[in-house]
């Protein structure tokens, strides 16, 4: 995973979308939470396949709802994993 457009897919493939309805394009700024777009089943397969697709291992402490607010939030905690920034 190397730009927030591929982490704006995988978030999108992990949300539950209504019956009928089709998935939405998100952006970085989507309001993930605010739209009521993941519940803790969603965020949990996020962190998942961060960890199988991308290697990204998000810490206990990072499964916070603020990193996961919007696809940029979140972008911004994989990236300090990355850099190896003491999170």
């Amino acid at each position: 995973m190397n730009t927030v457009e591929e982490l704006c897919t995988l978030i999108s493939s992990k949300i539950t979308w209504g019956r009928g309805e089709e998935p939405q394009q998100l952006s970085p700024d989507t309001p993930l939470l605010e739209q009521g777009l993941l519940d803790s089943l969603a965020i949990m397969q996020i962190v998942a396949a961060l960890d199988s697709q991308a290697g990204i291992v998000l810490p206990d402490t990072e499964i916070v709802a603020a990193n996961f607010r919007s696809p940029q939030a979140l972008w911004g905690v994989v990236e300090n994993i990355r850099a190896g920034v003491a999170l």
